[in-house]
Formats: structure tokens, C-alpha cells, sequence
């Protein structure tokens, strides 16, 4: 004979220690459940064979189950809130500020030294027009249009009132950066040449960032936009953050079944950064019926099934069709009824015993 697999002696251990603890009820109350006609289908157990075996029941309960799915990620950039500064005017980078990627920058802080020839001679422009007006309040349209094109050059207007009031001519201005955050990149060095609109720097605010996360098809059919979300960084202490899902997108990567989810979340701090190992934990729209412990449900091959005691104390197994699971609870479809008590420890000792049973009545 073959030697048998560890858990096929466990079963038929657990079987016949059932079928011991049921066959040992006294023979009084065998004749007296004899007398009374033929005993019920199923299982009969007294409150001591309960304890025995281990077997505890639970209510049916009515309610709200909802399912969380737990998707791995990575904190980045919030694109929206990138920003490039482009040269405004051609000519050359005198001296820059910031020279590597990554570093932290305020709002209003100097980024560059730029000198242009263009530049210097709109100046001087500007300031031969204003000396040769003689009520500097008074609307003078050739003036008006070299100081919006010196706006555009890059001049702040107290630079621009200066000019035209002192003559004093920039011959290098400093360009200020217009968000405070991360740099991206730095796209130039010090003495190029550029020519206009060419990019300088790449900057990103980093008081929010994205947290995006790849989803198989049987999930995403569970996302929508807006959905509550808890952002979880195990880097950070685990501290959860509370957020939404922003977008998912509609279309899976070519070769792959997967597509993207994403979630905006706060960074007030500054603790977090992109690349950052993140958890997204999305629960979906929760469903309304017939809830129980998942430990009372028993999978298999004829489908799921589970033990229900009856009013008159018989245990008999029933299938059910189950829905979402959501922790240790389960979703009845069907099957059950509000008032029904189901076996949430042991069950599996009851199916033994009804399995072998039905084998000795063959």
C-alpha cells in the first residue's frame, strides 16, 4: 500500500475523532430519539461533542461589504505642476546658480545670469525714448511698446522704472525661479550660447506628487475616478495618506495586460520624493446582502458550501454562491437566509464526517 500524503492522514484522523465523539452519545438518548421517529438528515451533536471538536457558530448578519485592493507602486513627479524656463532672448549664460538635477529650489530664487546684445540695446532704446519725454506720466506708445518688450525680455518693472528714471543699463539680467520645488534638469552650461525659447531649466513642485501603480483587467473593472484611496510609503514610517484615484488609464501597454492607476497625494513637508516605493490601497464600491466569517466557507470541486445548525440543533451542509471577500468576511449570494447559524470553526470536520457517512451507506 501507498504511504499516505500528511494531509490525508489529518483528515481521516480528524474524520474518525468526529465519528468517535458521535457515536459515543449515551444509548438513553439513542432510544429516545428512536422512540420519537427517525432522526433528521444530517449531523447530531450535543453541546459537549461541540466543545470537544472545537465546532463554534456564528449569525447570519445583513450588511455593507467592500472590497480593498492593494496595488505596488512608485511616488513621481507631478507632471502638471512642471515647469521649463526657456531663454527669452538669444545670448549667452554668464553664470548659473543651480548646476545638478535634484536639488531643492524657493520660489523667486536665482537660477541664472544671462547677457544679450538685444537685450542691451532695447535698453538703451528705452532710455533714449523716456529722456526725450518730458512727462513721464503721460501715455508715449513708441516707449510703451520697448518697455512690454523688455517685460518679455525678462526686466521686472522696477527694473524697467529704473531704467528709464537713471539710464542705468542692465547688462546682465538675472532670471528668478518662478516655482519653488525640485529641479529636473539643467539644460545648459555656463558660457553657451542660446537662442530664444531654447530650454534652460526643468522644474517641478513637490509639495503633491503621483503615486502610480500597475493593474491587471480583473481589478480595473473594480476602479473609477474619484474612489477613496490610502497611499501607504514603508520608507516613511508606513504613514498612510489620504488621497483619490485621479485617473486610470484607458488603455493596457502593448504586449502587456496591464495598464496604470494614479493618485495625487500631499507633500507638505517635503518628506517624500519620486522613485519612492509606494502601496496603493483603493476599496471599491461596497455590495448589500447576507455577510459571513470566510472561515465558514468550504471550497471544492462540487462548488462552496457551508454548515448551517438548525432550529432543532441537526448540522447540515448547504451550498452557497459567494461574492467579494473583504478580510475575513465574505458576500452570500445565495443559499442562506438572515436567520441561519453557520459553523465559522470546524466545518471542515463536519464535511469529513458527512463524506465518510455517505460512503458507509454505499
Amino acid at each position: 500500500m501507498g504511504k499516505l500524503s500528511y494531509k490525508r492522514i489529518v483528515f481521516l484522523i480528524s474524520a474518525g475523532f468526529l465519528s468517535a465523539l458521535i457515536s459515543c452519545r449515551p444509548q438513553m438518548k439513542n432510544e429516545a430519539m428512536e422512540g420519537a421517529g427517525t432522526p433528521a438528515p444530517g449531523l447530531h451533536l450535543s453541546e459537549a461533542q461541540m466543545q470537544l471538536a472545537n465546532i463554534s457558530i456564528a449569525n447570519v448578519r445583513e450588511g455593507t461589504i467592500g472590497r480593498r485592493i492593494s496595488l505596488t507602486g512608485v511616488l513621481k513627479v507631478n507632471e502638471q505642476s512642471a515647469v521649463t524656463v526657456s531663454a527669452r532672448v538669444q545670448g549667452r549664460i554668464e553664470k548659473l546658480y543651480f548646476r545638478n538635477s535634484g536639488e531643492t529650489v524657493n520660489k523667486g530664487d536665482k537660477l541664472n545670469e544671462f547677457y544679450s546684445e538685444d537685450l542691451v540695446s532695447a535698453e538703451r532704446e528705452y532710455f533714449t525714448l523716456q529722456s526725450n519725454n518730458w512727462n513721464f506720466n503721460a501715455k508715449y506708445e513708441p516707449s510703451l511698446a520697448i518697455k512690454e518688450r523688455l517685460t518679455v525680455m525678462g526686466l521686472t518693472s522696477e527694473q524697467i522704472e529704473q531704467l528709464g528714471k537713471e539710464g542705468k543699463v542692465l547688462f546682465t539680467v538675472t532670471i528668478l525661479s518662478p516655482v519653488s520645488g525640485k529641479i529636473r534638469a539643467v539644460n545648459v552650461s555656463e558660457g553657451q550660447y542660446v537662442s530664444l525659447g531654447q530650454p534652460l531649466f526643468e522644474l517641478a513642485e513637490d509639495h503633491t506628487l503621483w503615486a502610480e501603480a500597475q493593474v491587471y483587467p480583473d481589478e480595473v473593472q473594480h476602479l473609477r475616478v474619484g474612489m477613496p484611496a490610502i497611499v501607504v510609503v514603508p520608507s516613511i514610517d508606513e504613514v498612510p495618506v489620504l488621497s483619490k484615484v485621479s485617473f486610470i488609464n484607458p488603455s493596457f501597454e502593448t504586449g502587456k495586460n496591464i495598464t496604470l492607476v494614479r493618485a495625487v497625494i500631499g507633500n507638505p513637508d517635503g518628506r517624500l520624493h519620486p522613485g519612492m516605493f509606494a502601496i496603493l490601497h483603493v476599496r471599491v464600491q461596497g455590495s448589500q446582502g447576507l455577510i459571513i466569517p470566510s472561515s465558514a466557507v468550504i471550497s471544492g470541486s462540487r462548488g462552496d458550501r457551508v454548515w448551517v445548525r438548525e432550529e432543532n440543533g441537526v448540522f447540515s451542509g448547504r451550498a452557497v454562491t459567494t461574492g467579494i471577500q473583504s478580510g475575513d468576511s465574505v458576500l452570500v449570494l445565495s443559499g442562506l437566509e438572515p436567520s441561519d447559524m453557520v459553523v465559522t470553526s470546524g466545518a471542515y470536520l463536519l464535511e469529513s464526517e458527512q463524506i465518510l457517512k455517505q460512503g458507509s451507506e454505499l
